[in-house]
């Protein structure tokens, strides 16, 4: 967040032709960042930390080697499972999904960025040869390079409306793949997958945007999903196909 602070005051004299898709690119990342320190906590304290200090106790307790060789192969499998590396293949879809739109993003961001930088690079060259010509007496620049410059900022302008639909179009791949995801972790059995849950969707965004968030997972509604090994249902959780990298800014 703190490099796009820096372009942000770096392009100030753009703001006016690509402020709403720095609004737009803000707010997803904010988004995408919870989801990341959400994940990161997770990962770290309920499942390593918390794995470590059973594991150390167990080998206190030990008598022999092969039953602590024993305790840190289930603490292996354990922190395997809780960091969704030995997930279902239904889980691992949307756990590609949800990266993969942030891997996309960031790549979609360093191209979006280095265009805006090169457009004002050219502003400013062009001032300057004005600027330059007339000082030397001459009438600024000739009419090739005023449509020549035009034409660029034209193909500049197009670039950023790409970036907008891009920028979007990942939101919703993102938003639909966590309401999955979160669906999927309030229906576990596991407690702390639950939690995990509440903490994504602390403040309800998700749980507003997406109705079957908002119904209560009683045990009726969990044997009707395939949560419970049924094909079918109102909470069936079909994987989601991989995000695909949205082409952007080549014209």
């Amino acid at each position: 967040m703190n490099i796009l602070c820096v372009y942000f005051q770096a392009l100030r004299s753009l703001n006016s032709e690509i402020g709403k898709a720095n609004y737009k690119l803000h707010f997803f990342t904010s988004e995408l960042m919870h989801f990341l320190h959400e994940m990161l906590y997770y990962v770290l304290f309920e499942v390593i930390e918390c794995s470590w200090v059973g594991l150390q106790q167990r080998i206190h307790r030990a008598t022999d080697l092969d039953e602590i060789l024993e305790e840190h192969a289930k603490y292996l499998h354990v922190i395997s499972v809780g960091c969704f590396v030995k997930a279902s293949k239904k889980r691992e879809s949307h756990l590609e999904v949800l990266y993969g739109s942030i891997i996309n993003l960031v790549k979609l961001q360093t191209e979006f960025y280095a265009n805006c930088f090169e457009e004002l690079n050219a502003r400013k060259k062009m001032t300057k040869a004005i600027a330059d010509s007339e000082s030397a007496g001459h009438f600024g620049v000739t009419t090739s390079q005023m449509l020549e410059r035009d034409q660029e900022r034209k193909i500049f302008q197009e670039k950023v409306a790409t970036f907008c639909e891009s920028v979007e179009k990942y939101s919703a791949i993102f938003g639909k793949a966590i309401g999955v995801f979160l669906l999927e972790l309030n229906s576990s059995s596991d407690p702390n997958l639950q939690l995990f849950a509440t903490r994504l969707d602390f403040n309800e965004y998700y749980k507003r945007r997406d109705e079957s968030l908002s119904k209560p997972l009683t045990f009726e509604h969990m044997r009707m999903s395939n949560v419970m090994g049924h094909k079918e249902g109102r909470y069936s959780m079909h994987p989601i196909a991989p995000v695909a990298e949205f082409e952007y800014g080549h014209n």
